[in-house]
């Protein structure tokens, strides 16, 4: 098997998740995150570092996106399978798979909020569906 990924791609679909975080804990649940975690604006301003918040998150997006091709591109040669409907099911199965189980210890070990790990659940999936759509539809 020699597969390449589309690595315009992949750089597009690494901006997805800002691009909805952006609008998911902006205009659509950021006063609902922001009392769920008990802070301010002020709060979440005072020593944030860009690069280390958007930048990593951008650079783990690539990664996602990267491996996500590259499970799609598996899933194609074993079910013949393309398209944004196919990338979305294969996102679909990731989050459910790795993202649900591995985000759960904050919930059960750390004390977080039931309702903040659902928030932030289905901003991963919104995210993820959406890179899925771009990786099958976009080879």
């Amino acid at each position: 098997m020699d597969y390449s990924p589309n690595l315009l791609a992949v750089l597009v679909a690494s901006l997805l998740p800002q691009l909805i975080g952006a609008l998911w804990y902006g205009p659509l649940f950021g006063k609902m995150w922001m009392s769920l975690v008990g802070k301010t604006e002020e709060e979440l301003r005072e020593g944030f570092n860009p690069w280390v918040g958007y930048g990593v998150t951008w650079l783990l997006g690539v990664v996602a996106a990267f491996v996500l091709a590259h499970v799609l591109n598996t899933w194609e040669e074993a079910f013949a399978a393309t398209g944004w409907a196919y990338g979305m099911q294969g996102a679909f199965w990731m989050w459910l798979g790795f993202v649900v189980f591995s985000t759960w210890q904050a919930v059960a070990f750390e004390d977080k909020k039931f309702i903040t790990w659902g928030l932030n659940l289905a901003y991963n999936l919104t995210a993820l569906l959406a890179m899925g759509a771009l990786l099958g539809e976009w080879r």
